[in-house]
């Protein structure tokens, strides 16, 4: 017992980094056995068709008419239940296989905002996309096929990068982003962080939309109201549209809407849900248009 508590130990300094102590404890024991379990279930969960997508619908915050959804990753593991993103991806990009997930992703997405746009629905469908997938040699033009396949206008589809992903590959995240909006597509910032450096770089970014958090647009918290003010400003001055993400009470809602966010999401507006559900929600909006 000892000796298979250290190796646990040890497995876990070497996930966080070399050069370090870890003590073992029971809840660090649940972890890694589940971490273990993952690695062992992910590989072939697109071959079995264990993964699937939610969506979770983009209000304007004026009407709230619904303008796009933004789509999410579930797997539903027969061994291990619903495996959300931030668990499943770490171990992806470990196991080399975050691009397969990924494109099985914007395969189905497009498929879905097809439909959608057939039904008449001119809504825009977002995906998200690690750096290292966005900035492969191919992106753009595998991107633009499978827009083709399905006869999906670009401009409906808005590919996300998180922001504090971007990192050492600015350059060639700059490039990529404007090769796709070269296609037609949009594109967008997700994660904002509002830093010095995060407004610094924001010129070089050939983006459409710039996702914010709801800390940012929290009416709450008196050091921030300043912040969503300069988000927003500058948003404005770069012809960007800004989206208040992860709203989940009625105060960020109007906190984001009287800071000049155009565009929301979150539990308070409507939660993800299958497409089904979701095209039952867009019921109650005859009109829900771009």
């Amino acid at each position: 017992d000892v000796l298979r508590q250290a190796d646990l130990a040890r497995r876990r300094a070497v996930q966080l980094g070399r050069d370090r102590v870890e003590w073992y404890d029971a809840f660090l024991e649940v972890q890694l056995v589940r971490r273990l379990a993952v690695e062992r279930e992910l590989p072939g969960a697109v071959a079995r068709g264990e993964l699937d997508l939610v969506y979770q619908p983009v209000l304007r915050l004026g009407d709230r008419q619904p303008v796009g959804t933004e789509a999410f990753l579930r797997w539903r593991s027969p061994v291990l239940g619903t495996v959300l993103p931030d668990e499943l991806f770490p171990v992806a990009v470990d196991l080399g296989i975050v691009g397969e997930l990924e494109w099985w992703v914007l395969d189905r997405a497009c498929r879905q905002l097809a439909e959608w746009t057939g039904s008449s629905r001119q809504l825009w469908m977002a995906v998200n996309v690690t750096t290292g997938e966005l900035t492969t040699p191919d992106f753009v033009q595998r991107t633009a096929a499978v827009l083709a396949a399905y006869g999906v206008p670009p401009e409906r589809l808005v590919v996300e990068v998180a922001e504090p992903r971007i990192g050492v590959e600015l350059s060639t995240v700059v490039a990529r982003l404007a090769g796709l909006r070269s296609v037609g597509v949009r594109t967008a910032l997700d994660d904002f962080r509002a830093e010095h450096a995060s407004l610094a770089q924001l010129r070089r970014l050939p983006i459409d939309l710039l996702k914010v958090g709801a800390p940012v647009v929290d009416p709450a918290s008196d050091t921030q109201r300043p912040l969503i003010d300069v988000v927003v400003n500058v948003g404005d001055r770069l012809g960007l549209e800004v989206v208040a993400e992860g709203l989940e009470s009625a105060a960020q809602v109007q906190g984001a809407r009287r800071a000049g966010c155009r565009y929301g999401q979150g539990f308070a507006l409507a939660r993800p849900a299958t497409a089904e559900r979701v095209e039952a929600y867009f019921e109650q909006f005859p009109s829900a248009s771009r």
